[in-house]
């Protein structure tokens, strides 16, 4: 077991290496001078996880809110500090994933911060997330591909208006070597433990390389950023003799693409986003595929079908497309802008029993119901009678088509068991098949899976061992200089994510600002605050069609069960609480005078060099968010 935190030197996103890497961090040392390793050697994992109060506490060192701003007063007396306002300190912030939203949070820390030693541990050996680790015939976005990027970084080579999976990796690959951030990540490097220490106001971080727990190190920060993401804990169903199969058993999540499936009889569990892709992707080469349905699902049309193909199917972008948006990239973003607006105008769908909601019910139903071409038995089994955007909207190109095909069967018996040749129902019938593939999501509890110790060890796990409340989505009460993207209470069931990870990234950078120049040791949301607005939350909740009843991954693959995972409103709603932060929503920790970063009377900008008349750049100034 080594102690060996990442190495920061001097100003700026400094200390690392120009690509990904896989290796150890090197030892702590925020002034530039070697250290020794200091943190938590010596001591077993029982003893640091097993129980809190075993945590070592690291010595303060160089770059602490008390060392920059001094220490709180004491007594009467107070001291000014002899320092220009704007001055900052050295802070140095983890972040858990190398997906999309740590990719954002690399660029925008580098972007906007200085004097931040960035570190980010992805579990898996190559960065992108959900489309690094989903691999299964057919995985494709069911988001629009020109707005599924980010709002910084266009991509004028996306293939088709709905991306594959290929596409979307080969896109995140392109951004991190474009923007050089690949230096801020060590990829197979799962974090595994992390634990607050009050004394120091600094989190300890346990990381484990290539899987290994001899290798297992120790790391330190000031902030503590969890981008796990929303879909990452992938589970098996729960079936008697899942695992007594003999034959090829994959779950979609984790997929084996070694495996050759022509020729196969397929057993296809699971009508989800993810199920609805396998089966056009593998129906025309399977023998047989038996398609195993629980529960009704919306096939919806295209997303901003007036931009897709005919009648909303998918299609490819031309090499003159793709030219003129490599010329246009003004253009390009009027195009994704109005893509992006179709999604924003389907918010009033999602009222319950609204007017609007009661009209898509019917287009939908009767869309449905033309393309399974009078199948009766398909349409009991497949449209739903609940409201249109209780369980996710999926637009399944090719998926109707596909169920209709000969070689197809929709089962709606129950499966009883798994045994070692196939999969019997409830009906009594046994089904033989070569291949089981389980399209059954995703844990979506929001509970880590890791030892995560707040205020007086408080683990996460326990906390929210029955409901997840976060501040919109972000802060968790007793868990200090704690930061979640896309946590509980996200806009996760309206249009695209990436928009949605830069807000809560921008939000972040506000914060981090703060503590850098403030003399704030520790910022954490207040209990009664996340209180109130839960209960607001659960209340607008019941208005939306996410409440009615239906099996959905929002309420964690229940019916009737919370629906803690979203906010109870649409994204616009969302971007919009996030504008102006509500700092009255949280206590603070000072190292000093809450007022002592006012310094000396001058400026950062006066001491080095910057604009002196930068209140004349504009007329009147004041731009006031209006919602």
């Amino acid at each position: 077991m080594v102690a060996a935190p990442v190495h920061a030197n001097g100003n700026g996103l400094n200390g690392h290496s120009n690509g990904v890497s896989n290796g150890h961090s090197s030892t702590v040392n925020t002034n530039g001078a070697a250290s020794s390793p200091e943190v938590l050697a010596g001591h077993s994992l029982d003893e640091l996880v097993g129980s809190p109060a075993s945590w070592l506490e690291r010595p303060p060192a160089a770059n602490t809110a008390d060392s920059v701003f001094g220490a709180a007063p004491q007594t009467a007396g107070y001291e000014m500090l002899n320092q220009a306002l704007g001055t900052r300190r050295k802070l140095r912030v983890i972040y858990l994933g190398g997906g999309a939203s740590g990719i954002n949070m690399a660029y925008k820390i580098q972007t906007h911060l200085k004097d931040v030693d960035f570190q980010a541990y992805e579990k898996n050996p190559k960065l992108g997330g959900t489309w690094v680790e989903n691999k299964y015939p057919g995985v494709a976005c069911d988001i629009p591909s020109h707005t599924y990027q980010f709002t910084w970084a266009l991509n004028p080579e996306w293939d088709s208006y709905y991306s594959k999976g290929d596409n979307i990796e080969k896109y995140m690959d392109s951004v991190v070597e474009k923007f050089g951030l690949g230096k801020y990540f060590k990829v197979s490097h799962e974090i595994v433990g992390a634990k607050w220490v009050p004394e120091t106001s600094r989190w300890i971080v346990r990381v484990r390389p290539n899987g290994d727990e001899n290798e297992d190190f120790y790391d330190w920060c000031d902030f503590f950023i969890n981008g796990s993401g929303l879909l990452n804990a992938w589970k098996w169903p729960t079936i008697d003799g899942l695992h007594d199969f003999k034959g090829n058993l994959m779950h979609t999540a984790c997929y084996d693409r070694s495996v050759n499936l022509d020729g196969h009889r397929i057993g296809l569990i699971g009508v989800g986003s993810s199920g609805v892709q396998v089966l056009p992707a593998l129906q025309p080469t399977a023998k047989h595929i038996t398609h195993f349905i629980r529960s009704k699902t919306w096939i919806t049309p295209s997303f901003a079908s007036k931009f897709a193909g005919p009648n909303g199917t998918n299609f490819d972008y031309s090499e003159e497309d793709k030219q003129k948006f490599r010329d246009d990239p003004a253009g390009q973003r009027t195009y994704a802008r109005d893509i992006e607006l179709e999604l924003n105008k389907r918010w009033k769908f999602v009222i319950k029993d609204s007017p609007a909601q009661k009209e898509i019910f019917e287009l939908f139903h009767k869309e449905m119901t033309t393309a399974l071409n009078g199948r009766q038995d398909l349409i009991d089994v497949l449209v739903p009678d609940f409201a249109v955007g209780c369980r996710r909207l999926t637009p399944a190109p090719g998926f109707l088509k596909a169920l209709q095909e000969p070689n197809v069967t929709a089962e709606t018996s129950r499966i009883k068991k798994i045994t070692e040749t196939g999969i019997e129902t409830e009906n009594g019938e046994h089904h033989e098949f070569d291949t089981i593939i389980t399209a059954t999501g995703f844990d979506i509890s929001f509970r880590p899976k890791f030892p995560l110790l707040g205020v007086n060890g408080v683990d996460l796990r326990r906390k929210w061992a029955k409901r997840s409340r976060a501040y919109h989505s972000m802060f968790v009460p007793e868990f200090p200089n704690y930061f979640i993207v896309m946590g509980p209470g996200s806009p996760s069931a309206h249009g695209s994510l990436l928009p949605s990870t830069e807000h809560v990234s921008d939000y972040a950078i506000q914060v981090l600002r703060r503590l850098q120049t403030e003399p704030i040791k520790s910022i954490e949301v207040k209990q009664d605050v996340v209180d109130e607005l839960f209960a607001h939350a659960q209340e607008q909740l019941k208005t939306t069609a996410w409440s009615s009843t239906c099996s959905s991954w929002f309420k964690n693959g229940t019916t009737d069960g919370p629906l803690d995972s979203l906010h109870p409103g649409g994204r616009l709603h969302f971007f919009s609480t996030l504008i102006n932060p509500r700092w009255e929503d949280f206590n603070y920790q000072y190292s000093n005078n809450r007022f002592a970063h006012y310094g000396n009377g001058f400026t950062r900008r006066e001491v080095e060099g910057g604009d002196l008349t930068w209140y004349w750049n504009k007329g009147d100034r004041l731009n006031i968010f209006e919602y």
